[in-house]
């Protein structure tokens, strides 16, 4: 998986395998997460946002 470095919030890198459709973030105290079942349009959304974060936290975090 292709991870795309970003400085948003607590999140330092983020990435999709979409034949999986596997999300992982990796946080800046060195711990990554992965999610599971994630549309591409989310994805997208997500790599997109202007506010990653936010969109972290209110889309994702919360909700899957």
């Amino acid at each position: 998986m292709e991870m795309a470095k970003i400085s948003s919030g607590k999140l330092r890198a983020i990435g999709f395998e979409s034949k999986t459709k596997t999300l992982r973030v990796e946080l800046d105290e060195g711990s990554a997460l992965e999610y599971a079942n994630v549309s591409e349009d989310l994805w997208r959304r997500f790599k997109g946002s202007g506010a990653q974060w936010s969109f972290y936290r209110d889309n994702i975090e919360e909700e899957l």
